[in-house]
């Protein structure tokens, strides 16, 4: 279904090297399949598809200051740049 082609050229637009495109194929297969058996899913009206709540019935918001910088406890690499969690 997938082939390696096809991989390859997803990680060209995303602009993501990929080293051993093979590996990827079983996953991005399972995604297609989920997918698929998404779009079979049938609803008998458009009332399945709402979740309509009240606005008496919501929380009131409540401004609560948070003194702590978050920014000054991450990671930072060369130039201040933050540093992310790396992608396998």
């Amino acid at each position: 279904m997938v082939d390696k082609k096809e991989i390859e050229h997803l990680g060209d637009l995303v602009k993501v090297d990929l080293r051993e495109p093979e590996k990827y194929i079983k996953q991005v297969e399972q995604i297609i399949k989920y997918f698929d058996r998404l779009d079979t899913v049938e609803f008998d009206s458009d009332d399945t598809l709402r979740n309509e709540v009240d606005s008496e019935n919501l929380r009131d918001d409540k401004h609560e200051p948070y003194d702590i910088s978050l920014i000054d406890h991450l990671k930072k690499d060369q130039n201040n740049f933050i540093r992310a969690p790396k992608m396998v």
